[in-house]
């Protein structure tokens, strides 16, 4: 694909000083009309490529929102997927996405089945991509026909409904946390195939809310994951109430995820921080309340064990 070109997959990825030259190199056998969206700290130099599929920005600003939310902007394909800078995709993406959003070009979502590698195991994060299945030969399951269990078998679709953004709030969650996050729909925004014109609208609304009062703005450095995805069904939920938005495919899988170290310690990142603009964008819905209240709650908790060095 040359740089004219229309691009029917546009792939977003916020990126971090040194990521490993095999990561990108994969990332390029990707086949198809696809544009690679790099979006690098600030002071970071661009990649070296000749590849003319992949645009590199540099962002004024450090952090996951602010990277990816660039890079969703600026993407020009009807359909994103956003990932990080040490996940592989099968390099036939786009034509499974073609597959997909041709049989079902009223979904907003199409869910990626993953496969989760032991930190280091390279030998599998880059072996053969199995060959993917055809989507018109799957069928689909859910828990709309009471049969989601078929999913196992590997040759369905599973169903994903819009998240219940209209329950009510539960006072309970104040004490037991909230429970209304379990069921078949999907909160989190990354590692999917998303519409994006819904993906770039919804962005829009999320970023003209960062000015705060006044002068003062705060831009929240991580955590555009799940306010973004929530977002987007709280936005449109009128839309696609009581609907099925999307599916999630079958195994082989679709993307590749290496676990971190085992030395590693994974801090919290006070994701309420970034939640907070659900409240003050859809207060009218009790699921968000349902959400940033018990983590409003869980930040002194969080604070200490920091402060202490272990793992949230």
């Amino acid at each position: 694909m040359d740089k004219v070109s229309t691009p029917s997959l546009s792939i977003v990825i916020p990126t971090r000083e040194g990521f490993a030259d095999h990561w990108f190199n994969a990332l390029t056998e990707v086949k198809g009309e696809v544009e690679f969206i790099l979006v690098h700290p600030p002071g970071a130099p661009k990649y070296p490529t000749s590849d003319p599929r992949v645009q590199q920005i540099v962002s004024p600003l450090r952090g996951e929102i602010i990277q990816r939310a660039t890079g969703l902007i600026n993407a020009t394909a009807p359909y994103t997927l956003t990932i990080n800078c040490d996940e592989y995709i099968n390099p036939d993406i786009s034509e499974i996405s073609r597959q997909y959003f041709s049989r079902f070009p009223d979904s907003w979502v199409m869910r990626l089945s993953r496969k989760d590698v032991e930190f280091d195991k390279k030998e599998i994060l880059e072996a053969p991509w199995l060959s993917p299945k055809l989507i018109e030969k799957l069928e689909v399951c859910g828990r709309s026909q009471g049969n989601s269990k078929l999913y196992e078998q590997g040759n369905y679709l599973l169903e994903i409904p819009i998240t219940p953004i209209d329950n009510k709030f539960d006072v309970m969650c104040i004490f037991r946390g909230r429970r209304d996050h379990r069921g078949p729909h999907t909160e989190n925004f990354d590692k999917k195939v998303w519409k994006t014109s819904i993906a770039q609208e919804t962005l829009k609304d999320l970023v003209g809310l960062m000015p705060f009062m006044g002068p003062f703005k705060y831009i929240p450095f991580w955590c555009l994951d799940r306010v973004l995805g929530l977002a987007i069904q709280a936005k449109f939920f009128e839309q696609g109430k009581g609907k099925i938005i999307g599916h999630l495919l079958p195994m082989p899988e679709q993307i590749r995820i290496e676990n971190n170290p085992p030395e590693y310690i994974r801090f919290n990142r006070y994701g309420v921080l970034s939640e907070l603009y659900l409240i003050r964008r859809f207060p009218q819905y009790g699921y968000m309340w349902n959400l940033v209240i018990p983590n409003i709650l869980n930040v002194p908790r969080i604070f200490i064990r920091s402060r202490l060095g272990k793992e949230v």
